[in-house]
């Protein structure tokens, strides 16, 4: 069952027979590992300066937590759950052959000492930036260091750019009128429409003009658009690497087999799409042609390139702002997609938390309940302290990026006294974190906006970084963190000040195991017209 489970491609089907030759493969690292295993058991023994990292109950000798890797991938944040629970917050160790170790850190102590006080001894390191390397390039996400810093300061040009901001807004707003169309239809019919793979979509749409400036039309087609598919689809088959041995899924990808190549043939249909958008604007430049429509970060770029001297020497590398945009799309418009759907099912499991938002919008914005104005601007949803407290109550019990990880460059000792060794991993379950009582209190796995509203002035409460994690913290917080809660804001109100969005079914929803949070399957929803009383 588990060498099945390894050599599934992600989507369901095994790509081979399992024959003598591989099941040698497999045994060769093990027995490698078991003498490792050993070494550091003696090692471990010895040490008496600081605390050593837990070992669950579960881990077995030689193959450690492979096992549970495999069987639990499926549900892989509540397993984190039962670990911290049993841990009560105590670091622990997760060990696969041929992985570096994870440890895992459930406290807000912990990861300021990760993200902040030793930022530049805990990089992502090699072995992640080569996992998501196909995917990701060399962008901000996957890299460290003077890459890292370059990149960011790119970005955050782009993101204080007030052209930028001002396309991103007006994007929205136009796809959000877009968005509602397709769900007054819905309405009208009766018929329940799958609103995860309808945001995906919407989130699609606007971040693809955003980013590319092009319409992909997509948002009542009856087949996604291939670049969505890849989209979707390379991220699952990416987060395999990290949970298969190392040596495992690099023989696939020399192969060409499994999992591997699709997600070759995946990347292959995204550069294609991507790499040939940049070329045209690019040559667009060259011939001083304008593009009609809304400025976007390939535009935006190309003009800070002109004036650079790598412009003014013509030294320009489609590859390099293909990475930029692709992180751009992973960073937005994913993230944007998920944390809405997770929205939606909350507010139909506690309904009393669409009535205040109502209320809210009623109180501030008329003229939107009315239908005067079809969208609110950034300025006026700066009104709705409820709904922005709404928001960050889903996005705390459903982070959408679960997980996160850094490497030790050398050994360090944390504020509770933890060792972590250099080439060890340490990760953070952002999902198990939130429902922690030691770190939220007795009701953490309640969803409840009001912890973030204080309650003798009615302003939102400032939570650390180091606690709410949602947008990471640190030298590496999200730059478009305030742009990405003004937009779910302006989506928001401009859907429930109009329509009923009810979910079917929302207890039996459950996550995809992915790079980010993505639902599983669909998410149905009965759409019907709201109506304020009079």
């Amino acid at each position: 069952m588990v060498l099945q489970s390894l050599l599934e491609t992600g989507e369901g089907m095994t790509s081979m027979g399992v024959n003598f030759a591989t099941m040698g493969l497999l045994l060769v690292p093990i027995v490698l590992k078991a003498v490792t295993w050993l070494l550091a058991k003696s090692t471990d023994m010895h040490i008496g300066v600081a605390n050593l990292p837990l070992v669950p109950p579960s881990t077995l000798p030689i193959i450690n937590n492979l096992i549970d890797f495999v069987t639990r991938a499926h549900d892989i944040h509540h397993w984190l759950i039962s670990l911290c629970e049993y841990f009560g917050g105590r670091p622990f160790v997760l060990r696969v052959p041929g992985q570096p170790d994870l440890v895992i850190l459930s406290t807000p102590e912990s990861v300021e000492d990760v993200m902040k006080k030793h930022f530049e001894s805990f990089p992502k390191g090699e072995y992640q930036s080569e996992v998501l390397r196909d995917l990701l390039g060399y962008g901000l996400v996957a890299t460290d260091g003077e890459t890292w810093f370059h990149q960011r300061k790119v970005a955050s040009n782009l993101f204080t750019a007030r052209t930028l901001r001002e396309t991103m807004t007006e994007s929205i707003r136009k796809h959000t009128i877009l968005l509602r169309q397709v769900l007054d239809k819905s309405s009208r019919t009766g018929e329940p429409v799958d609103v995860f793979k309808l945001l995906n979509r919407f989130t699609m749409e606007a971040f693809a003009e955003i980013g590319f400036g092009i319409n992909m039309n997509s948002m009542e087609m009856e087949t996604e658009h291939p670049f969505q598919t890849a989209f979707d689809r390379v991220q699952r088959l990416t987060v395999l690497r990290f949970i298969r041995p190392r040596w495992f899924w690099k023989l696939q990808k020399a192969l060409n087999i499994g999992a591997e190549r699709q997600l070759f043939q995946d990347m292959k249909t995204i550069d294609r799409i991507v790499l040939d958008i940049i070329t045209q604007s690019f040559e667009r430049r060259q011939t001083n042609e304008k593009r009609d429509g809304p400025t976007d970060i390939v535009s935006l770029f190309l003009d800070q390139y002109e004036n650079s001297p790598e412009g003014k020497n013509g030294e320009f590398d489609p590859q390099y702002l293909r990475d930029i945009v692709v992180n751009f799309l992973i960073a937005g418009r994913d993230t944007t997609a998920q944390a809405l759907s997770w929205f939606f099912m909350n507010m139909t499991l506690h309904p009393h938390v669409l009535t205040k938002i109502r209320t809210e919008i009623k109180d501030n914005l008329p003229q939107l309940m009315n239908g005067t104005i079809d969208t609110p601007t950034m300025d006026q949803v700066q009104q709705l302290t409820y709904l922005e407290a709404a928001l960050k109550e889903s996005l705390r019990l459903y982070p959408v990026v679960p997980f996160s990880s850094k490497l030790a460059m050398k050994d360090i000792v944390l504020s509770d006294g933890t060792l972590i060794r250099e080439g060890q991993t340490v990760g953070f379950s952002m999902y198990a974190n939130s429902r922690m009582k030691f770190v939220w209190g007795p009701d953490a796995t309640v969803y409840n906006p009001g912890r973030w509203i204080d309650a003798s002035t009615g302003k939102l409460v400032n939570y650390s970084a180091y606690k709410f994690f949602s947008f990471n913290a640190g030298p590496r917080i999200c730059l478009g963190m305030n742009l990405a809660m003004l937009e779910m804001k302006i989506v928001v109100a401009s859907l429930v000040s109009r329509l009923n969005v009810e979910v079917l079914e929302p207890e039996k929803l459950t996550y995809e195991f992915s790079l980010t949070l993505p639902v599983k399957g669909e998410m149905r929803v009965r759409v019907t017209p709201h109506k304020e009383a009079p």
